[in-house]
């Protein structure tokens, strides 16, 4: 006698999708160490290295050294946002100050617990002795969905000055998609820019990973951004024609 097998409902396919889907997520949970989200972000800051290039080598470059703030605070945030989420460990009690140094640039790199909810903020300072001072602030907002996908908006303001009076302020509407069910964070948003030098500039960090931009300068497109998160984002300069601004 043959043995007729029923055909599975779409509630039962359903019903083991999502236990495969919760086998991964905790198996990912259980396997990554947690870190708080202060910490990780006072550890992303500590590699100051495009701000030592930039006060270094672009002293007569004023655009370039609005890039290499752009390629610092990007990096920075993309670092401080993998594993945010349910991977994150203890969060630190308001009021707390969680501080880092660099055992080799002695770079110190400071972040206060301000708040836990709505957002989690952190505000945070680094002190790159003799060559740059930065000041940032920066939100965790609640879960959302972007279409499908879980996402935390992660909106960041930051000022950084170098040493001979240049600075920079840059002002990020980013967001970052929960790790735990992407298998990694994808950020992606804009990042404005704007220096002392009358230089604006903008980024699109886009989903893929791709970063695209310009920077400008009286209203002329001076060079253009391309690059990818968690690699150099290459900045080229346009040619400027003797007697241009």
């Amino acid at each position: 006698m043959s043995t007729i097998l029923a055909k599975p409902s779409t509630g039962s396919i359903l019903a083991l999708a999502s236990l495969a889907i919760g086998g991964i997520i905790g198996a990912r949970y259980i396997s990554t160490r947690k870190v708080s989200a202060a910490e990780r972000l006072a550890d992303a800051l500590l590699d100051t290295e495009p701000l030592r290039k930039a006060a270094r080598d672009m002293a007569d470059r004023p655009e370039a050294r609005l890039a290499a703030c752009a390629n610092y605070l990007v990096d920075a945030s993309y670092r401080a946002c993998e594993g945010w989420g349910i991977g994150t460990g203890n969060n630190d009690p308001i009021g707390h100050t969680r501080t880092q140094t660099h055992r080799y640039t002695q770079a110190v790199a400071s972040v206060l617990t301000e708040a836990h909810v709505p957002n989690h903020v952190l505000n945070y300072t680094v002190n790159i002795p003799d060559i740059a001072e930065v000041r940032g602030i920066r939100r965790h907002g609640p879960l959302g969905l972007n279409g499908v996908l879980p996402t935390y908006p992660v909106p960041e303001t930051t000022q950084i000055s170098l040493a001979d009076g240049y600075t920079a302020q840059l002002e990020s509407d980013l967001h970052v998609t929960e790790a735990f069910v992407t298998g990694r964070a994808r950020l992606f948003g804009v990042v404005t820019l704007r220096d002392s030098e009358s230089n604006v500039g903008r980024l699109n960090v886009c989903s893929d990973g791709s970063i695209h931009g310009t920077i400008t300068r009286d209203a002329a497109v001076i060079g253009r951004f391309d690059g990818r998160l968690g690699s150099v984002i290459e900045f080229k300069p346009y040619q400027i024609e003797q007697g241009e601004k």
